[in-house]
């Protein structure tokens, strides 16, 4: 049986969640790596971890957004998810469900997610803020439903063939989960998707520029 992580990767913006929302200025500390992801943690002012996770992959800056926008494929690479539901608020904008199984007893979580594309030319960097909307909708039957959650992605362009995709985020699990198990779930479930976001981000699928990446949409 998997363990249950109480953290996404996003997607898509997959948010990773601690159970405080606190910042912390202690010094990142790296959990683990295999080829270029990287899976660093640092605590916070009430002793749970923010994580940071970052990869180098042969895609586009674009393919981030493709990636995460494509709900069909979200349990294919997003750790424990079971269903992705994207709404489209404008261009640059998505409201993001996603659901995610649990072993019993732990309840199955769910997280609502307002996502924002803005776009830098000149860096040819792309950013995804992530912040938690959970409280404007309904609760789910069945579902315990997360809070707080707060993130960004970045796609930064290396060169011609390289981007660095990055994620970096924190929010509550909610529900009652000991601390020292969501810690070490959050760590797990954090590499587990990034690895297979490197993966599936590289499919020539995900490799065509999104028309609506411009500057009059995105640098706002």
């Amino acid at each position: 049986m998997r363990l249950f992580a109480l953290a996404v990767l996003l997607l898509l913006n997959l948010p990773i969640w601690a159970h405080a929302t606190e910042s912390s200025t202690a010094p990142w500390s790296l959990y683990k790596t295999h080829g270029s992801v990287k899976i660093y943690s640092h605590k916070t002012t009430t002793d749970h971890i923010e994580v940071k996770a970052v990869a180098i992959v042969k895609a586009i800056p674009g393919a981030l957004v493709a990636l995460l926008h494509d709900a069909q494929r979200g349990p294919e690479w997003i750790a424990n998810c079971r269903q992705v539901v994207i709404a489209t608020k404008s261009t640059h904008e998505r409201i993001i469900h996603v659901y995610y199984s649990a072993p019993w007893p732990v309840k199955d979580r769910d997280m609502v997610i307002d996502s924002v594309i803005h776009y830098d030319p000149q860096a040819q960097r792309l950013t995804i803020s992530v912040q938690d909307v959970g409280d404007q909708y309904p609760p789910e039957r069945n579902y315990v439903r997360m809070k707080h959650v707060r993130g960004k992605w970045q796609a930064i362009r290396l060169n011609d063939q390289q981007t660095q995709i990055s994620y970096q985020g924190q929010g509550s699990a909610a529900g009652h989960i000991p601390l020292w198990l969501e810690n070490k779930l959050l760590l797990r479930s954090t590499y587990e998707t990034f690895l297979n976001m490197t993966a599936v981000i590289e499919e020539k699928v995900y490799q065509v520029p999104l028309p609506y990446l411009s500057v009059a949409l995105l640098t706002n």
